[in-house]
């Protein structure tokens, strides 16, 4: 799988404005993929009470409980979103679903599919499969690259298995691993401390 550059992240998450409900609503969708890697059916699923000040508790594939961490720049959006969204549902009998359709409802996985396709769209990303899973992918690369370990990563994830997070790794280019592997190289930090 061809994964995401972080230029066409940022450029598919800042295709959405704050102009109203749906527009605030796509931005924190893509930030929330982007940089938590979670899979369709949690981002539709998240409920208001999954959401806490600078984490996210999820039951995940298999009923299994796990927290993802709210970085600042995410809780940036989720703030303005959480605007929106109050404003959003003042007058409005909605369910407690985190991220609503126009309707108050909480999204379809086609709906969900459509919010990041249209955001391919608009950032002009049309050469790669631009999906949930391929958010996910990016966000699993990009740990990878910044240092994270495979164990940590496969809880994040929400893996039971680590073979399933090595397949993550297999897209590693080569000068992403040469990136890699530069800070690690034992000459190089000799004498470091």
């Amino acid at each position: 799988m061809k994964g995401f550059t972080n230029r066409e992240v940022q450029g598919m998450i800042e295709s959405f404005t704050y102009k109203n409900y749906l527009e605030c609503r796509n931005k924190a969708i893509l930030a929330m993929l982007a940089d938590c890697g979670l899979r369709a059916m949690e981002i539709r699923t998240l409920t208001i009470e999954n959401i806490k000040e600078t984490s996210i508790l999820f039951n995940g594939k298999g009923n299994k409980e796990r927290i993802i961490f709210i970085s600042p720049v995410l809780k940036k959006i989720l703030i303005k979103y959480d605007r929106m969204r109050k404003q959003f549902t003042a007058d409005r009998d909605v369910t407690d679903n985190y991220f609503l359709t126009y309707m108050g409802t909480g999204l379809s996985h086609v709906a969900l599919f459509n919010v990041i396709k249209e955001a391919g769209k608009r950032a002009g990303v049309e050469e790669k499969r631009v999906s949930p899973h391929t958010f996910r992918h990016y966000f699993s690369v990009q740990c990878i690259l910044n240092g994270i370990d495979i164990y940590t990563l496969s809880k994040l994830l929400g893996h039971s298995e680590i073979s399933t997070t090595q397949r993550y790794l297999q897209s590693l280019e080569d000068f992403e691993l040469i990136l890699k592997a530069m800070p690690s190289s034992p000459l190089m930090n000799i004498g470091r401390k």
